[in-house]
């Protein structure tokens, strides 16, 4: 869309008026001038404006959060006319780089350039490359002429996983998981000597555990179940109930909590472990990780899940604990320390279970009376940001 300065218009009709009211060859020159003036820059401007031609790309389509990448946008003038001014604006350099204006250059006859913009981004998700607008001035800034490009692709990044040294998990059968080295997967929980029982499938079981045989005798699901001894149960919930985040404007608390659930997965099966991962959020997702390309498909899933929903933890968990033996391990992931989720973490030690609570919330204060007082009632209480 093309647009004349206001100013610049208003100077036209003047000049025409004086012309045409004093006459004499002086006032209808001027008037020509600028009304040719008004005409070659219009048209060469808008003919700029339907050469010009925008591309974007990135470095990386896929990135971890706080890893450093390049946005290259690049401008390109296919017309027999220089581009003396063309001021380029990203949505998508706008979002991650907040203080970011904007460029402002110049192109001259069929030539190109390129803008680099070096960015890093510390908070998961899918960031679509969006919209490019690019308004094209003349010499003088008569005319202006704005377009904009749409683009489709994204940056996809994922949530960072680190290292994890010495992280103790309480449970009945864990005693040689918590002493053994890290070292190569082994046959893992698909192994036939593992195998304790046929039962039928229950929501949440891996669709790798069932047995196709016996399944299709009977016309239902059946999955195999393993020796716990051989591969140790751990169930890791994750809460990311929205009330767990409302002072987490910049979102650190829950980037913060996201990770180290990713990594505590990663150290349970670097293990051999069984694990089992429950979130919850505005619903409850359940599945079974049972070997790396298990890791990989629940790193693909939290780029797209955060934090939502409302409502009790126990009442989330209520509906899982009746099918988890108090032989295994349940491990809670959370920011949210209030004592109603304290109190029922309390509770369920007391029926049996081995609870293991790892906390982290930056804003923390009296909740650390909390921390203390269910320490000492038996629940295993860890700070991620001691761990990290």
């Amino acid at each position: 869309m093309i647009k004349i300065r206001k100013s610049f218009l208003v100077l036209l009709l003047l000049s025409f008026g004086y012309a045409l009211f004093s006459g004499g060859n002086l006032p209808y020159s001027v008037f020509y001038a600028l009304l040719l003036i008004v005409l070659f820059m219009g048209i060469s401007t808008y003919f700029l404006g339907k050469s010009m031609s925008v591309k974007m790309e990135a470095e990386k389509w896929e990135m971890t959060s706080g890893e450093n990448n390049n946005l290259v946008i690049k401008v390109y003038n296919d017309s027999i006319f220089p581009v003396p001014y063309v001021e380029i604006k990203s949505s998508l350099v706008s979002e991650i780089l907040p203080r970011d204006r904007g460029d402002i250059i110049s192109i001259g006859v069929n030539s190109q350039k390129f803008i680099k913009k070096n960015f890093g981004i510390n908070t998961r998700g899918q960031y679509h490359l969006g919209e490019i607008s690019c308004s094209i001035g003349d010499v003088l800034g008569v005319f202006s002429y704005k377009k904009k490009f749409k683009y489709k692709k994204i940056i996809k990044v994922y949530p960072k996983i680190y290292d994890l040294n010495n992280v103790r998990i309480v449970g009945a059968n864990l005693r040689e998981f918590n002493t053994k080295n890290i070292r190569a997967y082994n046959k893992g929980p698909e192994s036939a000597e593992t195998i304790k029982n046929i039962r039928e499938y229950r929501r949440g079981d891996s669709y790798k555990r069932i047995n196709w045989k016996v399944t299709a005798k009977h016309g239902k699901l059946f999955v195999k179940e393993y020796d716990s001894s051989e591969s140790p149960r751990i169930h890791v919930f994750l809460d990311l109930r929205k009330s767990g985040f409302v002072l987490d404007k910049d979102g650190e608390n829950e980037e913060a909590i996201v990770e180290f659930y990713l990594s505590l997965v990663r150290y349970i099966i670097q293990r051999n472990g069984n694990c089992q991962s429950i979130i919850i959020n505005n619903k409850v997702k359940v599945s079974d990780i049972v070997g790396e390309s298990s890791l990989e498909l629940l790193k693909e899933q939290m780029v797209t899940t955060f934090s939502g929903g409302s409502g009790n933890l126990s009442g989330y968990m209520k509906k899982f604990l009746c099918e988890i033996s108090k032989k295994s391990a349940v491990v809670v992931v959370t920011s949210n320390i209030t004592r109603d989720n304290l109190n029922y973490l309390v509770s369920l030690k007391q029926e049996g279970y081995e609870i293991n609570l790892f906390y982290f919330n930056k804003f923390i204060g009296d909740e650390a009376e909390l921390i203390a007082e269910i320490k000492g009632q038996g629940v295993s209480c860890y700070n991620i940001e001691g761990i990290r």
